[in-house]
């Protein structure tokens, strides 16, 4: 018998989602060097480390709206990222991921692991399909516009 969608969210663990590769820097690394990396990683993200200790994050976001206005390619990108992080366990629940991500406004998670270090990132796209792998016919038969609704079965 399938889950209910609320029991999935409440049952499915952070370990249980696939995390994305991550982009690890020092705070010294240059900003162009970031570049670098996240294009050839394909990455949407880079954990800014001093070791072990995760200190900050830097996105496409960041790349968005804090470098069009500040520094150089060579700017130390511990002067760019994020500081203030908002991470998630590995052992929280889905439901959990999603709101934080919601009421924060951000779109990727740094996850820790039980020691406190840095075990992985995940992203709303993450979240996603997770979700549509629970619920693959419901989500493939949603109509374009959500408030849509039709007239007559498809193919009929």
């Amino acid at each position: 018998m399938a889950k209910a969608f609320d029991q999935v969210l409440v049952d499915v663990r952070i370990d249980d989602l696939p995390r994305r590769r991550v982009c690890r820097a020092e705070p010294s690394t240059p900003l162009g060097e970031i570049y670098r990396r996240l294009d050839e990683e394909r990455g949407v993200a880079v954990l800014i480390c001093d070791g072990p200790e995760l200190l900050g994050i830097f996105t496409e976001r960041d790349i968005l709206y804090s470098t069009a206005l500040e520094g150089s390619l060579d700017t130390p990108i511990g002067d760019l990222m994020t500081r203030d992080l908002v991470t998630i366990s590995r052992d929280d629940a889905l439901v959990d991921a999603i709101r934080t991500m919601s009421e924060k406004g951000i779109r990727h998670l740094p996850v820790l692991g039980s020691d406190g270090e840095e075990a992985g990132l995940i992203g709303g796209r993450d979240v996603l399909k997770m979700i549509a792998d629970y619920f693959p016919g419901t989500l493939l038969n949603l109509p374009p516009r959500l408030h849509q609704t039709m007239d007559r079965p498809e193919g009929g």
